[in-house]
């Protein structure tokens, strides 16, 4: 099955991040569901150091001032999954 999203790269990481099913665009689901951006959530990711691991959800979810972001490994140190990117 093939991965319905996009990739993207920065500082030799990559980044998949899912196309919202709700609509037939190839929209992301951060933009449809929290109007947030690739670069609120590589910003949150990058520049943060507050991440705790979410053992009900398996999942890592990390905070700024102004943004929350859900995600987890597919590869360590190679490849991260974008859950979702929101306000806070």
């Amino acid at each position: 099955m093939a991965f319905n999203g996009l990739v993207i790269e920065e500082e030799n990481i990559k980044f998949f991040f899912k196309y919202d099913s709700s609509t037939k665009d190839k929209l992301l689901h951060i933009w449809v569901r929290h109007l947030t951006t690739i670069e609120n959530a590589l910003d949150v990711f990058f520049e943060n150091d507050n991440t705790t691991w979410n053992e009900n959800h398996s999942r890592f979810e990390s905070f700024s001032e102004t943004h929350g972001l859900y995600w987890f490994w597919l590869e360590e140190n190679k490849k991260v999954m974008i859950i979702s990117c929101f306000n806070v």
